[in-house]
């Protein structure tokens, strides 16, 4: 059972992404799940993110058109 949810929306985020990421997977505390919303990204940001997939505790939401807030 998961303790923690990280809920994340992003929009064009390749800049900041893998530094986002790899702050919250190297916590200490491991008993957490990503759920990234990705609101239609039109950069490389979701193949930046497809990398990180491999771990289960990451979740990837994407929509196909930017819907903002």
């Amino acid at each position: 059972m998961t303790e923690v949810d990280i809920i994340l929306p992003i929009y064009n985020c390749e800049k900041y992404i893998e530094e986002t990421m790899n702050s919250i997977i190297k916590q200490s505390f491991t008993n957490w799940r990503l759920i990234i919303i990705d609101d239609g990204s039109k950069d490389s940001t979701p193949l930046l993110i497809n990398r990180y997939l491999k771990d289960k505790r990451i979740i990837l939401k994407k929509l196909e058109e930017n819907k903002g807030q």
